[in-house]
């Protein structure tokens, strides 16, 4: 189970510094040990957007929203954009520590369900659940597990996507019945 984390404080910029210190122990074993090239992407992607992530919040506190575990791990960390008839999911990243899956403090789904707290941060405002993101650093596949599709906009690179009404509902029973 997780909590909600609405703005950035100063307990935020510590988790983030700390995620930012692992990642450049990770990349910089990624660059020296044999780790295969999926993962060594997959961490140097997480770094870049961890760096942009603590960036942004750094302006814009009020803009941040993440999930802690039990032991208040702060597991998964986004930017988010009220756009006036969306949520605009500028970036997402997980705990560094939930790449490699061996770490006692991984755990799994932390990525979506902060997703899923901000369908309903969307659907509280009157938006319906819907969230817009483009995909980065590959990104794509996880946004269609979870029902996000293209909308034709973006880039090869970094493909706009939406989660539409009808995918947030589904989404949101979906995760109550597990």
């Amino acid at each position: 189970m997780f909590s909600v984390v609405n703005q950035a404080n100063s307990v935020v910029y510590r988790d983030l510094a700390q995620w930012s210190q692992i990642t450049t122990e990770l990349v910089n074993q990624a660059q020296t040990m044999p780790i295969d090239l999926p993962l060594r992407i997959r961490i140097q992607s997480n770094a870049a957007l961890i760096s942009m992530i603590s960036d942004e919040v750094l302006f814009e506190p009020d803009s941040f929203r993440g999930v802690r575990d039990t032991d208040s791990n702060l597991q998964a960390a986004a930017v988010v954009t009220d756009r006036q008839d969306h949520l605009y999911l500028d970036y997402i990243a997980t705990a560094p520590w939930n790449i490699l899956k061996n770490s006692p403090r991984s755990v799994r789904n932390a990525a979506t369900a902060l997703i899923v707290e901000l369908v309903l941060e969307s659907t509280s405002k009157g938006y319906f659940g819907r969230i817009i993101a483009d995909a980065v650093s590959g990104s794509a596949s996880f946004y269609e597990t979870i029902g996000f599709v293209r909308t034709g906009f973006g880039s090869n690179a970094a493909p706009e996507m939406e989660l539409a009404p009808e995918a947030a509902s589904l989404l949101l029973r979906n995760r109550r019945n597990t």
